[in-house]
């Protein structure tokens, strides 16, 4: 099984599953076996299914959750100077700009790096990465959508009008992606190991990397801190 994958969604083609009304659902005492389908035609056998099962799940969230996170756009540039990472992403004629300052350890490369959600490493120490030559990324989440949101209006409205209700965590995961887009895009310039990409974060952003990491299969490690219970 592989521990990481080249591309964001390897079952994206998948159909979502018929998603009943929440009045409808069945009352599930225990914790659901996440190898079930959806459809109740039993379990997954083989592998080469579960990215299939993984999409189901992926929908359910979404849909009773998060809000659907969007697919990646057609239209991504980057670049990196002076140490940081700028990243473009046009919709509809519109463009939201993500920016992060990187700190690489010495030496060629490439890094395994960590992308810390509102800081470097997130809430966890600094030099538990600097000593293992890890490359830092910070994840700025305000510059897509803010903390306390005011729904409609947040940066990532200006490319999704319709999603007036999109929620916070669908948009911070769909913020990630789009800087691992970044990260791909640049790869020539800034010696980051795409195949070795880790997410941390605590409390609310311990949800947001969970989210990111459930939701890129790009990233082979998510770290989350006492990430608590609610959703955004």
């Amino acid at each position: 099984m592989p521990l990481v994958y080249d591309v964001e969604n390897t079952g994206a083609d998948w159909p979502a599953p018929y998603m009943s009304t929440v009045n409808n659902l069945p009352d599930v005492a225990r914790l659901p076996d996440p190898f079930e389908w959806s459809d109740g035609r039993g379990r997954i056998e083989n592998l080469s299914d579960w990215k299939y099962r993984r999409n189901d799940i992926k929908a359910e969230i979404e849909h009773y959750e998060i809000s659907t996170k969007p697919d990646r756009p057609d239209t991504i540039t980057a670049s990196f100077a002076g140490n940081t990472l700028t990243v473009n992403i046009t919709v509809n004629g519109n463009t939201l700009t993500l920016t992060s300052t990187i700190s690489l350890p010495v030496g060629d490369g490439p890094f395994p790096a960590v992308i810390g959600m509102g800081g470097g490493t997130g809430s966890l120490p600094s030099e538990l990465f600097i000593s293992r030559n890890i490359a830092r990324i910070p994840f700025n989440f305000g510059q897509v959508m803010a903390w306390e949101q005011d729904r409609g209006n947040e940066p990532i409205n200006a490319l999704y009008p319709e999603l007036t209700y999109m929620g916070a965590y669908s948009a911070w995961s769909w913020d990630v992606s789009r800087l691992i887009d970044g990260l791909e895009l640049v790869q020539d310039v800034l010696p980051i190991d795409l195949e070795h990409l880790a997410v941390t974060g605590c409390s609310f952003a311990g949800k947001m990397a969970l989210f990111a990491g459930a939701l890129d299969e790009r990233i082979a490690l998510t770290i989350p801190q006492e990430s608590g219970g609610g959703f955004f």
